[in-house]
């Protein structure tokens, strides 16, 4: 978490650095790179665009696999990252990059 906090921190202004915004960033970049370290060879990059009111949290990784939103298990202790971003992001998804795939999510900027 220290690395995205650090990212978001050095990114594009106005990215919310306190407060509500900034924690939904933060767990949706978290919950993005760690599907790239558990279920591909791991991630290549994490990018933030910030276009108006909204900020895009991408991560590319080298699998062309694309994620999979498992059924909702509260009983269970992982498989919820996808369902977190559903719930947090305006918008979330997959574009293939000739390295792979690009999995994103937009969230509003304020």
């Amino acid at each position: 978490m220290a690395y995205v906090r650090r990212a978001l921190a050095q990114g594009p202004s106005p990215v919310p650095s306190s407060g509500e915004r900034a924690e939904d960033v933060l767990l949706v970049a978290c919950e993005l790179l760690t599907n790239a370290y558990c279920h591909t060879p791991g991630p290549l990059s994490l990018d933030l665009d910030l276009d108006h009111d909204t900020l895009t949290v991408a991560v590319t990784d080298a699998s062309t696999r694309p994620p999979v939103v498992r059924p909702y298990r509260p009983q269970q202790p992982h498989g919820h990252g996808l369902h977190i971003v559903e719930r947090l992001a305006v918008d979330w998804g997959v574009t293939p990059v000739p390295s792979g795939k690009t999995v994103w999510a937009v969230l509003p900027a304020r």
